[in-house]
This record gives structure tokens, sequence and C-alpha cells, in this order.
């Protein structure tokens, strides 16, 4: 179901600076209450100051960040269905408005594994859309890992879900996963017309340093005629900014007057639909699906490749990839 097209409405991307919930081995769930409380007051702030609709928070923006083992962030984890959700949804009923939180998750069909989760909540009916990580390299479990397991839990449509709402129909990346367009392509082709995307990039966008990876989120944003609202977490002097993009590919994300931290857009889904009515702008309609070369499943990324256990170390993923590479550039011999 879609929707008639709400009024312009803002969204308000928080920069957050979350306390780290790992100490000396052991997990401070008082760091997880603090963080929650700051995203609720962030909240608060945006609705009551600036009238925001929609709030997104950072990635690791209820944990904070640590290199520690898959034991430690599972310990960390916590189920969807649990009071630090709650919590969140609680604020948004309150308020009226939509939030976007990252979150590792554990679910009980997935024992021992922990998923990193983009839950947004909405004001009428808690959690509206859960989406775990698929993309860059981590001991994390991503969909595909465990992909029959995930569809059996989820069902299909579980993979890039988009829902509808009244300020339009929503999807959701997390941090890195928008330098893969099939990610927000997917989106798109199932209807998204704004994107959130939790990010963690302290000090850099990309923690490789490419400078392609600056241009990303616009590209993303114009190439699939959305709305992009990526927040940043808070906390390093040279992080870059939380930031939006509009489906034109146009910054538009301004500082809050008194919030540096907190970056303001308006959303305008009417103009966005207007938008794609116009002749030859929409890209979307003017897919050539069969003269497009799609991706094989016997040449990239592995299925159902952890589907048993989860990967032993970050060198058994490497492998992994070298093993696609080969697998792929033998195709071209």
């Amino acid at each position: 179901m879609r929707h008639a097209p709400p009024a312009p409405y803002v969204i308000a991307a928080c920069a957050t600076t979350p306390q780290c919930v790992f100490s000396n081995g052991t997990i401070v769930r008082d760091a997880i209450d603090s963080n929650i409380a700051q995203c609720i007051a962030a909240t608060e702030r945006s609705v009551g100051d600036h009238g925001a609709k929609l709030v997104v928070f950072p990635q690791f923006g209820l944990t904070g960040y640590a290199m520690v083992s898959s034991d430690a962030w599972h310990d960390a984890a916590f189920d969807l269905s649990g009071k630090e959700i709650d919590a969140i949804a609680a604020v948004a009923q309150r308020t009226g408005t939509w939030i976007a939180v990252q979150v590792p998750e554990r679910h009980t069909a997935f024992p021992g594994r922990y998923f990193l989760s983009c839950v947004i909540v909405g004001p009428d009916d808690g959690v509206i859309l859960a989406h775990r990580k698929g993309y860059s390299l981590s001991l994390r479990t991503s969909p595909t890992d465990v992909h029959d397991r995930f569809v059996d839990a989820f069902g299909p449509e579980a993979f890039h879900p988009v829902v509808s709402t009244r300020i339009g129909r929503l999807g959701a990346t997390i941090g890195a996963e928008l330098h893969w367009p099939e990610v927000c392509r997917s989106l798109a082709l199932k209807g998204a017309e704004v994107i959130v995307n939790p990010i963690a990039a302290a000090p850099h966008i990309d923690y490789l340093q490419r400078p392609g990876a600056l241009h990303a989120r616009s590209v993303r944003a114009f190439e699939n005629m959305v709305y992009l609202a990526s927040a940043n977490i808070g906390g390093h002097p040279d992080a870059p900014a939380s930031t939006a993009y509009d489906f034109k590919g146009t910054m538009v994300a301004e500082a809050a007057a008194g919030a540096p931290d907190t970056m303001l857009a308006t959303a305008d889904i009417a103009a966005l639909r207007k938008w794609r009515e116009e002749p030859s702008a929409n890209f979307l309609a003017q897919l050539q699906p069969r003269t497009t070369v799609l991706a094989s499943t016997d040449h990239h990324w592995p299925n159902n490749g952890w589907a048993q256990v989860p990967a032993a170390g970050f060198e058994e993923l490497v492998t992994a990839e070298a093993t696609a590479w080969a697998d792929l550039t033998a195709q071209w011999e």
C-alpha cells in the first residue's frame, strides 16, 4: 500500500556520542541505558525544537564500538522485543515520530550468533522494519551466511525490507553497505522513497580512505531518486558530519541552530513522486533487465557459507573473498 504523499517534513540525523558498553571483558548494561536515554533526549529536542518526523541515529549508537570478540558482541546484543527497543518505541509513540536506530541483535532462531540490525520504530506499531546488515566484511552474521535458515525465520521479503508509512516508503542500509549499488537499488525496486543510513565513520567516511566513498551517498540518492539520510557517530573531532541528500543527489542537510550535532533536512515526498514522473527522469522505469549482466550465484560471495557455525576469524572471510574473485575472473579467460 502507498499512502497519499505527506506534507513536507523534517528529517533529523543525530550524531550522538555513545558510551562504550565493553569494559575489561564485561558488558556494562548501564551504558546501554545511558545511550538509550541520549537517543530519547535527542528525539525530544528534534521534535520539540524542529518538528522532526523522522529521527535517525548512528551505527553503534546504543553500544559504542570496540574491537572485541564475536562472543563479546553476542553478549552485548539484545532481542528486538526487549526493553531496549521498547524504550525507543515509547518515545516514538509519545512524540508521534519515526525513529531509526542500529542495534546488535540476538534472535532465538540463531543461537550463539548476532546480527547488526537497523530498526525503524513508528508512532503506532513499535518495530515496523528490521534490516540485518549484509555487506562489508565482519564477524557478525550476515543474512546470506545463513540464507536458508534466514528465509525460514523471517521470509524472503526480509532481504532489503521496505515499509509503507504516512511519511513515505522507508528502507534502511547500515554503514558501508552503500558502497554496493545493489543494496539501494534493491530498496528502490521495492518502492523505497526515504533510505536511512546509520554510519560510524570516525574519523573517515571509509576505513580504507578511498576518495570515491565521499560520493557514494549522493550517487545512491541520485540514481535511485530517493532521500538518503546518514547519521554519523559523534565523539571524534575529525568525523564527517551527519548528512542527507535529496532525490536529485543534492546535499540538503543543515546543522540545527544551537545543536551542531543534529543535521536537519526537509523531505518532500510529493516532489519526489512528481520528479519520478518527469519525462526521461526515471532511471527505474528505464531499466533493461534482459540485457543487464546479473551476478551469478556460482561466482560471487558464498550462499549459506556459514550456515552451521560462524566464521572463526576475519582471515576466513578474506579467503572467501579471494576465492570468489578467482572464480569470477576465471569466467573472463
